[in-house]
């Protein structure tokens, strides 16, 4: 009877304690995202500095269009008026992100000035001379905030077997001509991202691939980071990574894991074969993701990692600067 019992009880006690553990996690995540992202506040200068670098970034981004609106991202411009005026970001002009926040701030108030356009009502002529006088030594007036290439030139390092110069060399491309990438040389990029490692070789990552212009533009209206570039978007990929490949709780994110890595992998096997390419975020919510299962057919199982638009790039471009950290920003010794 005890053997029974023991038989009987076994299989619930385990299915409760994995409960109470998932919760338990679950909770401690919210209470930590709760705690440090810059959701429920800004009060430290990482807090601030990342919020710095999502408002000057959209700068970067309008600042790519030849034919650029008078006075466009306002309210990134209002926000970043009030960061760069805070006591702990004065102070902290040595780091890059805050330096390179200034610099497309002054080049943003030059680029309307050398237009002719009055902007007074958004950005004053004393706000950039105070801007201007906090970057004191760093400033230059040759500071453009976007990279002009030529396709020769973009791709001239990525078959020279130097990784350094190769990595150096990729950068997000959202100017297409529209013309689609034969799908010969996709299953080659496939094939090359497949490289990536994965939690013991499990390899969950799946890459679809969209090429009806209807599908493609609905789809990057839900992701809406990539306004202003639709139109030359004829073919996108979809990196998911599969939960069925998951087995603890202390799993639980390691679809992000292998997805990013796998992503990464994905922008290097595209950047080799010279196929233009931008990872577009998809830090999103349930509601996004059902709104894009509505459009295409994915399984449930399966978590968007990212939205990659994909095409032929342009004979001339430009690209955001997108300046990267030294290593003595973020390299550590404990």
């Amino acid at each position: 009877m005890k053997k029974v019992l023991k038989q009987l009880i076994r299989p619930i006690y385990w299915w409760g304690r994995i409960r109470i553990l998932f919760l338990y996690n679950f909770y401690i995540d919210l209470r930590l995202y709760k705690k440090y992202s810059i959701v429920f506040g800004k009060k430290d200068l990482l807090q601030k500095e990342a919020d710095l670098i999502l408002n000057y970034h959209s700068l970067e981004k309008g600042m790519l269009f030849e034919d650029m609106k008078k006075g466009f991202a306002a309210y990134r411009i209002s926000n970043l008026h009030k960061i760069l005026k805070d006591h702990e970001v004065l102070k902290s002009i040595d780091r890059s992100q805050i330096r390179v926040g200034y610099e497309v701030m002054c080049k943003y108030y030059e680029l309307h000035q050398d237009k002719g356009w009055d902007i007074d009502d958004i950005y004053t002529k004393e706000q950039y001379e105070f801007y201007k006088n906090i970057l004191a030594g760093f400033y230059s007036n040759t500071f453009k905030g976007v990279y002009d290439f030529s396709k020769e030139e973009f791709y001239r390092n990525v078959k020279n077997n130097d990784f350094q110069e190769f990595a150096h060399s990729r950068k997000s491309v959202r100017d297409f001509t529209g013309e689609k990438i034969d799908s010969s040389i996709i299953e080659k990029v496939i094939e090359l991202a497949n490289t990536a490692p994965s939690v013991c070789n499990r390899q969950a990552s799946n890459v679809y691939l969209i090429e009806d212009k209807k599908k493609v533009d609905s789809l990057l209206a839900v992701q809406g980071g990539f306004v202003g570039y639709t139109e030359n978007v004829s073919q996108l990929l979809i990196l998911t990574n599969d939960r069925k490949y998951y087995y603890t709780i202390g799993e639980r994110n390691q679809l992000y894991i292998d997805g990013g890595i796998y992503l990464m992998n994905l922008l290097y096997a595209l950047h080799y074969y010279e196929v233009g390419n931008c990872p577009a975020n998809w830090g999103k919510e349930v509601s996004d993701d059902r709104k894009v299962l509505s459009i295409i057919n994915i399984p449930e199982s399966e978590k968007i990692i990212c939205m990659i638009p994909i095409g032929k790039c342009k004979s001339n471009f430009r690209t955001t600067l997108s300046l990267r950290r030294g290593y003595s920003e973020n390299f550590k010794k404990i």
